[in-house]
Formats: structure tokens, sequence, C-alpha cells
């Protein structure tokens, strides 16, 4: 009998975490690959990232079969499901010109300011990045002026983080409802690290310039790293506690914003105008 009940157990147990595991590469109309590609299950938590070279591998419970999104920036995102995959892991993405409106910033001089935490204090927390799980996105919202330039996006990681090096992707976007809505990107912006404390991405070179948006939201996900020789990977970026609600987290890239007390040591270098600034001769 103890026999038996143990083969059940096992017979149960192997149906309950039975997955398959899908590769695949994901390419655009000219046959070429799409780094960082979003690849997310909706309404669960199964989720990946395409690496620098488009490859990816995503492992569907065999109880699953809910739709699975592809999505990059510039591209028109493709849904697939488990079974169509299994037969055909390649994915093509069609290019997806967004119609953004025109920015006209005027021949006055911009003013410049900081806007987050300009520093650390000496009390702080982190929210840790997981290795195995680049579709984790973390990150605030911010304030921003009527006419907003963003110049450098800058953050705190923990030091006692542990690695070689860290590959991170910077997402931007619009905020709806209080969480973030759609990307306001049209390139993907990657930056590499070696050390802990302070890091600053420059945003200059890519032309980010809003109109008319009061807010903006700047989130970071770890899409590659290398671990210092055995030791064992950590890394963090350190956030404070506070009254409101501003840290953001998602499982991954069709999941649902989660929003947390605290907000991450992080700040935007900008420059900017005000309307009554803007219209003054």
């Amino acid at each position: 009998m103890y026999k038996l009940f143990s083969l059940v157990l096992l017979f149960i147990s192997v149906n309950v975490y039975a997955q398959t595991t899908i590769k695949g590469i994901v390419k655009n109309q000219d046959n070429e690959p799409i780094p960082y590609c979003s690849i997310g299950m909706k309404n669960a938590t199964i989720g990946t990232i395409s690496d620098e070279n488009g490859n990816y591998k995503l492992s569907i419970p065999d109880s699953l079969n809910n739709e699975i999104v592809f999505s990059a920036i510039g591209h028109t995102e493709k849904k697939q499901y488990k079974n169509e995959l299994i037969k055909n892991g390649n994915i093509v993405l069609e290019y997806h010109s967004t119609a953004l409106k025109a920015v006209v910033i005027s021949h006055k001089k911009m003013k410049e300011k900081l806007i987050g935490q300009k520093s650390r204090p000496m009390l702080t927390f982190s929210k840790m990045f997981n290795q195995n799980v680049p579709t984790i996105e973390q990150g605030n919202i911010f304030d921003i002026e009527p006419k907003t330039r963003l110049k450098s996006y800058s953050f705190y990681v923990i030091p006692s983080s542990k690695y070689q090096q860290i590959t991170l992707k910077l997402n931007i976007y619009g905020v709806e409802n209080s969480i973030p809505g759609n990307t306001l990107l049209s390139q993907n912006i990657v930056y590499t690290a070696t050390t802990t404390g302070w890091q600053k991405i420059d945003l200059s070179p890519y032309n980010l310039v809003f109109n008319d948006l009061k807010q903006i939201a700047v989130t970071l996900q770890l899409v590659d790293y290398k671990p210092l020789d055995n030791v064992d990977f950590v890394f963090g970026v350190s956030a404070k506690k506070s009254l409101s609600k501003n840290l953001l987290f998602r499982y991954q890239s069709q999941g649902k914003w989660e929003k947390n007390d605290g907000v991450f040591i992080t700040n935007l270098e900008v420059a900017y105008l005000r309307h009554n600034e803007d219209n003054e001769q």
C-alpha cells in the first residue's frame, strides 16, 4: 500500500510540474535578429526575453495554453499559442511605425533640474533582481514639466551587490491610471555596469523630448550578467521608505503592474520649459 501511495504521489508530482521548453529566434522582416524582445504569456507569470542575438528559451507548464505575446520596440507585437511554437519556435516581427506627436521646443533656453532622489539616505532597503528571471521590471513614476528633454537617468546599486558585470535594459512609459502605459521609446536603451553605487545612463543621444506629459515611468530589467568566480550573484537597486506607493514592479511584459510602499533611489536629469515660459517673448 505504501509503495502504491508513493507511486500515486510521484505521478501527481510529474503531472503538476510537467512542462515543455520552447527554443527559437526572433527576427525582423530583413532576417536580422531582434535583441531583448519581451516574451510573455497572457494572465500568467510565464515569460522570458530574447538575448542580444535574438535567441530565446521559454518553459511552459503543460497545463497552460494561454496566448504568448512577442513585443519589441519598433515592431508590431505578435501572438502565438504554445502548440504553434512547438512546431516552429522562430518568430518574425513586422516593423511598426509609431506616429509620435511632434514636439516643438522654442528658441528659449531651457532650464535644468534633477527630479527624484539626489542622495542615498543611511536607511535603505532593496527589492532584489533575480538573475534567472530577466523579465522582471522595477522602477518609479516621475512628475515632469509640460516640455521636457531627458538628459540622464541615475540609480544606486546596493553596495552588497556581487557581480563582474551586469547588463540592464531601460524602459520608459507614459502613465495611465497611475501605472505605466505605452512605451515612449523608439529604440532599445541598454546599459552595462561593473561597479556598485551610483550609476548614470546618458540619455542625450536618444533625443527623448516629451510634450504635455505630466508623468513618465522609468523601469530597469536585468537582461544579462557575469558572476564573480565562486561567488553567488547578487544585484539590487536601493530604495527608501515613503508614504507613497511609488515602487513599480511586474513579473513579465504581459503581467499586471504592482505598486508598493517606498521609492527607489533614482533620479532624472532634465531640461524643461513650462507653458508660460514657452509663450513668453
